[in-house]
C-alpha cells in the first residue's frame, strides 16, 4: 500500500512539473459579480466673492458643499499660493497665509449652511511684492481631486501714486470752476477744479473753461463748439450751433458731452443759484438730442440733489483722482423706506463690492464698518481696527480714503457730514466734504 502511495505522488510530480499545455476552458463571471474600479470622488469646492482685487490685506475663500463632508486637516496650511506674474511663475508654493492657523488633524464637518471659511493674509508687505498685476493660485490641501482643488483670482497692487487733498477754500481773488474732463479711453469724467480770476458771467466762464481743456494731457475736453451760455435769475441756457454734429452722434461721446456740460454748470451752484439747465439748437428748444435724449432732459433740466454716489479713484499719470459714480439703488437693496443707518451701511456694502475696470476703491477689504449712528445731520461711522492701519505707510492715500468717505456718506439724504471712529473712538472729529475737489494745480 505504501509503495503504491509513492507511486502515485511521483506521478502526480511529473505531470505538474511537465510542459504539457492545458487548454481551460474560460468562466464566465458576467452576471454574477460586478467590480468597479475605485474613483475619488469629492463633493468640496471652492468659492470666494473675490475677483480682480486692488492693494488686497486679505481674502476670504470658501470650502463648500451640498452634502454634508468630513474633512481633516493634515497640514499648518489649508492653502498654499502660487504667484503667477505675466505668465511667469515667480513664487511657488506660498504657505501659512491663514490669519487664524489650523488645527493639524482637527475633523471638520462641511455642509451646505456650514462651509469652511478662510482668511488668507495677500497683503503686498507680507507676500514682498513689488507694484504690478498678478495671478494667485490658491491650491487647497483639503481638496484632493484636482478638478475642483484650486481657484484663481487676478491681484493687482499699486500704491506708488499721489493725492492731492482737496481745498476748502479757492485763493484770494480767485473762484474755483470745478470741470468735469474725459479720460483718455472714455471711460470716465473726472472733476478737477480749476481756480480762475472772475471776469465775466460765471457761467460763461465755466463753460469757456471746458472748451479749453485740461492741463493734464492723459485727460480731454469733450466740449466743443458753444455759440453761448446765458444766465436768467438762476436758470442757465446754453445754445449750440447745429453744424457742429459731435454732441448727437453716438450714444457714448454724446452722454459724455451733456454730463459734462450739466455737471459743471451745476457746481457754479457754490457761487450763484443755478435752477435749471436748457439746451437750444441755433437758438431753438429742441424736442431731443444728445443722442435722443428726451425733451425733459433737455428742456428746464431741474438742479436736483444727487444721491448714493459712490466717490471712486481714478489713477492717471500717477496722480489718483477722485470721481463720482452712481449706484443702481434697486441693484444694491436700498429704499427709501430705510433708516439711514441702514442706507449707510447698504452704501458702504456698495463701496467695497464695486468693481469698475477703470476705478479704484480706495477702501481697502480688510475694513469693516462695524456700525452707523446718526445726530441731526452728522453721520458716525464706526469702522474696526484695520481702518487705523490702512494705507499707514502712505498718507496720501489715507487722505484720500477719509475724503472719499466724506463725499461719498454726504451724498444720503439730509447729511452733512461725517465722524470717523475706530472701535467706538472718535479719530477724525466732524468731516465735512471739501467744496474744491481734485485741484488742477497744486503749489508745494
Amino acid at each position: 500500500m505504501k509503495i503504491f502511495n509513492n507511486i502515485i505522488i511521483l506521478s502526480l510530480i511529473g505531470l505538474f512539473s511537465s510542459t504539457y499545455l492545458f487548454n481551460l476552458a474560460p468562466i464566465d463571471y458576467r452576471g454574477t459579480i460586478e467590480i468597479e474600479t475605485p474613483e475619488e470622488i469629492s463633493d468640496l469646492t471652492l468659492s470666494t466673492e473675490e475677483d480682480n482685487l486692488l492693494n488686497p490685506e486679505s481674502i476670504i475663500i470658501k470650502h463648500q458643499s451640498e452634502n454634508e463632508v468630513v474633512t481633516k486637516s493634515v497640514s499648518n496650511s489649508i492653502f498654499t499660493v502660487d504667484i503667477y506674474k505675466e505668465n511667469s511663475l515667480i513664487k511657488n508654493g506660498v504657505e501659512k497665509l491663514e490669519l487664524v492657523s489650523p488645527s493639524v488633524n482637527m475633523s471638520i464637518i462641511v455642509n451646505k449652511d456650514n462651509p469652511i471659511v478662510t482668511g488668507l493674509d495677500i497683503s503686498q508687505k507680507n507676500l514682498g511684492l513689488e507694484d504690478g498685476t498678478y495671478s494667485f493660485v490658491f491650491n487647497s490641501n483639503l481638496i484632493s481631486n484636482p478638478d475642483n482643488s484650486s481657484i484663481s483670482i487676478n491681484v493687482t497692487y499699486d500704491t506708488e501714486g499721489t493725492y492731492y487733498p482737496a481745498k476748502t477754500q479757492a485763493p484770494v481773488g480767485t473762484k474755483g470752476l470745478t470741470l468735469y474732463f474725459a479720460t483718455e479711453n472714455s471711460d470716465a469724467l473726472i472733476p478737477v477744479t480749476r481756480f480762475v480770476v472772475e471776469d465775466k458771467s460765471i457761467t460763461r466762464m465755466a463753460i469757456e473753461q471746458l472748451q479749453n481743456g485740461p492741463i493734464n494731457s492723459k485727460m480731454r475736453t469733450v466740449i466743443k463748439d458753444v455759440t453761448n451760455t446765458t444766465y436768467n435769475n438762476g436758470n442757465v441756457v446754453i445754445d449750440i450751433p447745429s453744424s457742429y454734429t459731435a454732441y448727437n452722434e453716438g450714444s457714448a461721446g454724446s452722454s459724455l458731452a451733456y454730463n459734462a456740460f450739466v455737471k459743471t454748470i451745476f457746481d457754479v451752484d457754490r457761487y450763484w443759484p443755478i435752477h435749471s439747465v436748457t439746451f437750444t439748437v441755433d437758438r431753438k428748444k429742441v424736442d431731443t438730442y444728445f443722442h435722443e435724449r428726451p425733451s425733459e432732459a433737455i428742456n428746464s433740466l431741474p438742479n436736483i440733489e444727487r444721491n448714493y454716489l459712490l466717490y471712486i479713484a481714478y489713477k492717471i499719470d500717477g496722480r489718483y483722482y477722485l470721481f463720482d459714480y452712481q449706484i443702481d439703488t434697486q441693484s444694491a437693496g436700498i429704499y427709501s423706506n430705510d433708516t439711514i443707518e441702514i442706507q449707510a451701511q447698504k452704501l458702504f456694502d456698495v463701496y467695497k463690492d464695486t468693481k469698475l475696470s477703470y476705478g479704484i476703491s480706495p477702501i481697502p477689504k480688510s475694513v469693516v464698518l462695524n456700525g452707523v449712528t446718526k445726530q441731526g445731520n452728522i453721520l458716525t461711522l464706526n469702522f474696526n481696527d484695520s481702518f487705523s492701519g490702512a494705507y499707514k505707510d502712505n498718507e496720501d492715500l489715507k487722505q484720500m480714503m477719509i475724503e472719499s468717505l466724506a463725499y461719498t456718506f454726504t451724498t444720503l439724504p439730509h447729511t452733512d457730514g461725517i465722524v470717523i471712529t475706530v472701535n467706538g473712538e472718535d479719530k477724525t472729529g466732524v468731516i465735512y466734504p471739501p467744496e474744491f475737489i481734485n485741484p488742477e494745480i497744486v503749489e508745494n
